[in-house]
């Protein structure tokens, strides 16, 4: 009975094609190669579970070292390199099962310590293949670091399948389309923010031929909303993908999804209950019941996230327990203003949260607008030109939002700061 994701690795034809990375090919073999040699090298004491944090900025190098704490004492948690763990993580009791450790940053700052056993993701890897169309024969591009845990869990999918996956460390959109198309990736794992970003490309190219990919049977998404309309300009580009927008969360895995052909234009819908997962809501609270969750999180597991259902039992997103601001007495969804501002097609991105200005609240909206949007005058024309957008922008949203909802300040910046996940860091925004 296999027991970790070396084992999984091991069983897997070592010739066959496992991680595309930097421009080298690695078989299953050199997977495990590479990890048995980093294994050996471990020097544990006590005889005991403990953490092993894992820091490196190396796509290959996090999976290798990943796959080398498997059937070891050390239980891996990969981070970002310049994340600093608390002390306090290292005097957490780690269950006896755990096979690996996932910290939560949230968009607040109050991270959280996971633990996951090996059979809480390997135990539905089988289904989420078959929903995602994965095969031994799939090539799924991604992009991002494994401490992102929807990477890590997707590329563990994907060898479970003995299918290969293609990786890139960089964010450059030009990079992942000349990537998509050298190596025939079948499938495309991006948050939307990245998916627009690659989408662009595509548009922009003067010849016809090159503005579409075909050989894409896959195009999934997540962590982020997605409508309607960007679905279909997604769909022009791969007509041949299946594209499918998922909803999950650390401590549960999969939850929801829904098909691009079945979204609409409000970008909060996030579909129907992936199978053997329960969900219910308790006055607008999203409650799940999954035997794949983290160690600890039982059934009727609470996150944070509020939600409601539709006449034809389709679940939406409204948003955080953080997303809900409180005007002064009056509770407002900073996701619903959020979607207002991206329906601009001057804008974006976009956030939103309750400001603090004295002895009130305001509602303030930090947003990036689309290139050349501002000129590149004198600062008193840029303050001209920055005046007559809030001033678009508010009226804009006047038709959409109630005058409750609409920010009483707007502040542009060149990009919002985010987390692995692609999540805005709002506790950063000033």
């Amino acid at each position: 009975m296999m027991k970790n994701y070396l084992e999984m690795v091991q069983s897997v034809e070592r010739d066959r094609e496992a991680l595309i990375f930097s421009d080298h090919v690695y078989t299953y073999g050199n997977l495990v190669d590479l990890a048995l040699e980093q294994q050996r090298r471990f020097r544990l004491e006590g005889g005991k579970q403990q953490l092993a944090v894992i820091r490196k900025t190396s796509i290959l190098e996090q999976l290798v070292s990943f796959l080398a704490c498997q059937g070891t004492e050390a239980v891996p948690l990969i981070v970002p390199a310049d994340t600093a763990v608390p002390d306090a993580f290292f005097e957490t009791e780690i269950p006896d099962n755990a096979c690996m450790a996932v910290m939560t940053s949230g968009t607040t700052g109050n991270g959280k310590l996971l633990f996951r056993t090996f059979e809480s993701w390997y135990g539905y890897f089988e289904t989420q293949n078959r929903i995602f169309g994965i095969s031994g024969e799939s090539r799924l591009f991604a992009q991002g670091s494994l401490a992102f845990t929807g990477n890590l869990n997707l590329y563990l999918a994907q060898l479970s399948a003995g299918a290969a996956v293609i990786a890139c460390d960089l964010f450059d959109p030009r990079l992942w389309k000349h990537q998509l198309e050298a190596y025939r990736a079948d499938g495309i794992y991006l948050i939307p923010a990245k998916l627009r970003a690659l989408k662009q490309v595509y548009e922009r190219e003067r010849e016809p031929e090159k503005q579409t990919n075909r050989h894409v049977r896959l195009v999934l998404s997540g962590s982020q909303s997605f409508g309607g309309t960007e679905a279909q300009a997604v769909q022009r580009i791969f007509p041949e993908a299946d594209l499918i927008l998922y909803y999950g969360a650390s401590e549960l895995n999969y939850v929801s999804y829904v098909h691009g052909r079945d979204m609409g234009e409000d970008k909060t819908l996030i579909g129907r209950n992936f199978p053997g997962v329960d969900i219910c809501l308790k006055d607008g609270r999203i409650h799940v019941t999954t035997p794949y969750g983290v160690v600890g999180a039982g059934a009727d597991t609470f996150v944070g996230d509020y939600g409601h259902w539709d006449e034809n039992g389709n679940l939406y997103f409204d948003g955080r327990r953080d997303d809900i601001c409180n005007i002064n007495g009056r509770k407002v969804s900073s996701i619903r203003v959020e979607n207002a501002l991206l329906d601009v097609p001057e804008v974006k991105e976009a956030a939103v949260k309750a400001d603090s200005r004295g002895d009130h609240d305001m509602l303030t909206a930090w947003v990036v607008l689309e290139p050349l949007m501002i000129g590149a005058g004198t600062k008193a024309e840029r303050q001209q030109e920055e005046q007559e957008m809030k001033r678009r922008l508010r009226a804009q949203l006047a038709g959409q939002l109630s005058a409750g909802e609409i920010p009483q300040e707007i502040r542009f910046l060149e990009t919002l700061p985010k987390n692995e996940s692609g999540k805005v860091r709002k506790r950063d925004l000033i």
